[in-house]
């Protein structure tokens, strides 16, 4: 999600299941499946949209209507949507798990317990059925937890919170690898911390750890990166150490102080690079169906030689008609495949 920000301060190789094409032979296969020299460079796999919501009310409210925590109320007509998607181009889905140390809204769920409520799990594991039946082709899983257990907002660390936290990631992990669609999991929605975000460093520190020690990196973009990425970037050795993931997950939104995605996008290429970070990317948010986004990232991807593997756009326009979503469902895709994304 957008999050304002500037200068001065605040404002994913495969996973599939079970199974890993080893790292030479997917180094001997590259040149059999690499684009004929002339074709102009660009995103690696056809992507599609962040799909949380599949409604909402009055044109901006759109609590009540998560596509996990409402899924047995709206299984029809989430599952048409999906199929709706397919058929507009879309192959991969970013796919939120919003949870919170309170009650079920709607959206958010309770994890209270350190995991879902088996309710919740169950519905979890036949949205991601569903995700599966309609055909799409790998998704990625975003853990954002609400507020207090959020730790963007912390002052200092809170133990109890990172436990419940660390306990729905853990708890849900076998249900994620075992829906038999080619997965990531992003450990905290735009979690990677500026340079003087202390206590989010420590909090991301420990969930690598933690995380790492008990399921490895393979399956992981680790923490996403929203604006301004260039100073995040200086953050990736603090939390990763010598153990980063193997691909980054970046949201490129245009704005008066950072620019328009096409900088954003190099800015964040020079800065890894001279860091010694050459991972692949994947775009896991931009705006809705947005033909300069799509212009000013492809163009970038021609001009740095980045590899982006994909990219999934957020359901909000540039004109922001909305806090947060303007769009649900996400069905229209056309100004991103049309690019080629």
């Amino acid at each position: 999600m957008p999050r304002a920000r500037n200068p001065t301060g605040e404002g994913i190789p495969l996973i599939r299941p079970r199974k890993w094409l080893p790292l030479a032979a997917a180094a001997l296969l590259l040149p059999l499946c690499a684009p004929a020299a002339s074709a102009a460079p660009g995103p690696l796999e056809a992507g599609g949209s962040n799909y949380d919501f599949y409604d909402l009310t009055g044109g901006c409210d759109r609590e009540p209507y998560g596509v996990i925590d409402r899924f047995d109320a709206a299984r029809d007509t989430i599952t048409a949507q999906l199929n709706q998607m397919y058929a507009a181009g879309q192959r991969r889905l970013r796919i939120g798990i919003f949870h919170q140390h309170g009650p079920d809204s709607g959206t958010v769920m309770d994890s209270s317990s350190g995991d879902l409520s088996p309710v919740d799990r169950q519905q979890l594991t036949e949205f991601l059925a569903a995700v599966k039946t309609a055909g799409f082709q790998e998704i990625e899983v975003a853990f954002l937890p609400i507020g207090a257990d959020d730790p963007h907002g912390w002052s200092a660390m809170d133990s109890s919170a990172y436990r419940e936290d660390w306990g729905v990631i853990s708890n849900l992990h076998p249900l994620i690898a075992d829906a038999g669609i080619p997965y990531r999991i992003d450990l905290l929605n735009e979690g990677m911390p500026m340079s003087d975000q202390s206590v989010l460093r420590s909090y991301t520190q420990r969930l690598w750890s933690d995380y790492t020690a008990a399921f490895g990196r393979d399956d992981t973009v680790g923490f996403s990166m929203t604006v301004w990425i260039a100073d995040r970037a200086t953050q990736l050795a603090a939390v990763y150490g010598s153990n980063p993931p193997d691909v980054f997950d970046l949201h490129l939104y245009g704005d008066d102080w950072n620019g328009d995605e096409y900088k954003q996008f190099v800015d964040a290429d020079q800065k890894m690079t001279s860091l010694g970070y050459h991972q692949q990317w994947i775009i896991g948010e931009t705006y809705f169906d947005d033909g300069a986004a799509a212009d000013g990232i492809r163009r970038a991807i021609a001009d740095t030689g980045r590899p982006v593997r994909y990219l999934t756009q957020w359901p909000l326009t540039r004109q922001q008609k909305c806090a947060d979503v303007d769009q649900a469902p996400p069905v229209t895709y056309a100004a991103y495949s049309t690019d080629g994304f």
